[in-house]
């Protein structure tokens, strides 16, 4: 089975996607259009999540652009230039515009050769717009970004402290603020928050999202994403997004009742095509029996919330809390909303309406029926996509 992959980048459009994937008896190539249209929160995460998901599933990872009559270098240039379609180059095995012979994977490799090195001299990466982003290919030697690595050549690199990633999740932040506009940057004590944030959600991604079930082992193909958007929401365009989505009616609401008004915002995700919670918890843990008298959902859901819990402090002092415990204390001080996509779970938390404690269980809600814990299966993704929005104050 070929698939069509949409040009409208919402959430739904990347699901309808991953729901046409999951019901083929067989997957094989895939149809890239040319444009990229209706980006909103979570577009180039869910699209990127969508891709890993083809690749992981299709044998012959050929790719196949419409035919407009634009050069070979427009073509290359047009697949570098977003993040998703960046990743489908990187995973692809051959890439045809369509009714062509002509593989155009070495061009694309040359090329994008060239925007990896690039990306690895600034803290901000690639950068269209008011969008920033790191893609960081696993399978690749130059895969190690010195930015957030020490040795980028090592097959066991190491990480950087925790000062570079503030260093440069600032950057990105700032980078897409200023080419948006008309926000106030990220105060010291707001940077710090974000800082130790990120740098736990890469840690994660680091350790969890880019082995195979042997954890010594890297994926092949494997790749990982960061991306900065910057968002200016007009009163107007709020309310429209909360109406598309129920599952942020509730949290623009509470924005409109901060003292100060917040209408810009900065959207940030990271992306892996790992295992997911669930396969990576069943991986490390194979001893583990099934979850017995609870639905496949619900198992899912329960090994979901064990990866939110795992390293959590009962003194509630952050100071001595790790991993996604600390994501979400942060999280919770920057006013922020949050979208997971794991497996066969798509959750939200809103940390205004529903900030993180001390000895939290880490419930989150469906994103189909804005309902406490997992209500409804959705098709199976490859990898974790975490996206969160935190809103910033306007300039004067």
């Amino acid at each position: 089975m070929n698939l069509d992959f949409p040009t409208n980048l919402s959430i739904e459009s990347c699901e309808e996607f991953l729901a046409q994937l999951a019901s083929a008896d067989s997957v094989e190539d895939i149809l890239i259009p040319e444009g990229t249209k209706n980006i909103a929160f979570g577009s180039y995460a869910a699209a990127i999540q969508a891709i890993n998901t083809w690749a992981r599933r299709s044998s012959s990872r050929n790719v196949y652009i419409k035919a407009t009559g634009a050069e070979i270098s427009e073509r290359v240039g047009e697949l570098l230039s977003r993040p998703h379609k960046f990743c489908l180059s990187m995973l692809a095995k051959n890439i045809y515009v369509e009714g062509g012979l002509e593989d155009l994977r070495p061009s694309v490799n040359r090329s994008a050769r060239d925007v990896i090195e690039q990306q690895g001299k600034t803290k901000f990466g690639q950068q269209r717009g008011g969008l920033c982003w790191f893609a960081l290919v696993d399978h690749s030697t130059k895969g190690f970004d010195r930015n957030f690595y020490l040795h980028s050549h090592d097959k066991k690199p190491t990480l950087r402290g925790q000062l570079q990633f503030r260093s440069v999740i600032s950057a990105m932040v700032g980078k897409s603020t200023n080419l948006v506009g008309g926000a106030e940057p990220l105060n010291d004590e707001e940077s710090d928050y974000l800082g130790r944030a990120f740098y736990e959600l890469f840690l994660n991604t680091h350790e969890h999202g880019s082995r195979s079930a042997e954890k010594d082992t890297w994926l092949k193909p494997g790749l990982r994403v960061i991306y900065t958007n910057g968002v200016n929401l007009s009163a107007s365009s709020v309310d429209a997004r909360a109406a598309a989505s129920g599952a942020m009616s509730n949290y623009f609401s509470a924005i409109d009742e901060l003292p100060l008004v917040r209408r810009k915002f900065i959207e940030i995700s990271v992306v892996d095509s790992g295992l997911g919670y669930e396969g990576r918890w069943r991986a490390d843990q194979p001893q583990i029996e099934s979850d017995t008298g609870l639905s496949r959902l619900d198992a899912e859901y329960e090994i979901f919330k064990k990866c939110f819990t795992f390293r959590q402090t009962s003194s509630g002092k952050s100071s001595k809390g790790h991993g996604l415990p600390v994501v979400m204390e942060r999280l919770t001080k920057l006013k922020a909303f949050m979208r997971v996509r794991s497996g066969r779970l798509s959750l939200f938390r809103d940390f205004i309406n529903n900030p993180f404690q001390s000895e939290d269980l880490c419930e989150f809600e469906d994103w189909e029926t804005q309902e406490r814990g997992a209500r409804t299966e959705m098709a199976p993704v490859s990898g974790v996509a975490v996206t969160f929005l935190i809103p910033l104050e306007m300039s004067e």
